[in-house]
């Protein structure tokens, strides 16, 4: 009998500090994880201080057509040998992200070996690198692409 009630009162105080720890760990994590958390995301630490502000308004300028044409640089090098594309002048829409990040959106012809010329659409997300320093626009080095809808044989077959 003796050694139930030592049984007994060592499995009560392994239930009474397991009921322990967790109540610790939830004034824990709601006195000082919590608030430290909250006062991070409020601060200004993810802010990204630039001069080039986004618009939800599609955009025209020397850096909208940089975009344009290194997306259309990206757009070429993804495609085979057998698929030609021919790219218009000007694209369809270009919005800016903010902090030199843009979405093109344009149209291109494309031929695949035994089809005809069809018109289709894409998208491209690409961000310039040097920030406010807009001088390396037309560099290729200076941007990096975010995301390219491709275009394929796939793509011919969607309306």
């Amino acid at each position: 009998m003796d050694d139930q009630t030592n049984t007994n009162k060592t499995s009560k105080k392994r239930v009474l500090f397991i009921i322990a720890a967790v109540i610790a760990l939830i004034v824990f994590q709601r006195e000082l994880l919590i608030p430290l958390a909250k006062n991070a995301a409020t601060s200004g630490l993810f802010l990204i201080d630039s001069k080039d502000q986004g618009s939800m308004i599609a955009q025209s300028s020397d850096m909208t057509q940089f975009a344009f044409q290194h997306c259309n640089a990206h757009l070429k090098a993804s495609l085979d040998d057998k698929t030609t594309v021919t790219l218009a002048e000007k694209p369809l829409n270009v919005w800016s992200l903010g902090s030199y990040e843009y979405v093109v959106s344009a149209e291109a012809d494309v031929t695949q070996e035994a089809t005809p010329t069809q018109k289709h659409k894409y998208v491209c997300r690409i961000s310039y690198k040097n920030g406010d320093d807009i001088s390396g626009g037309a560099d290729f080095a200076n941007w990096s692409l975010d995301g390219l809808s491709k275009i394929d044989a796939d793509a011919q077959d969607a309306p």
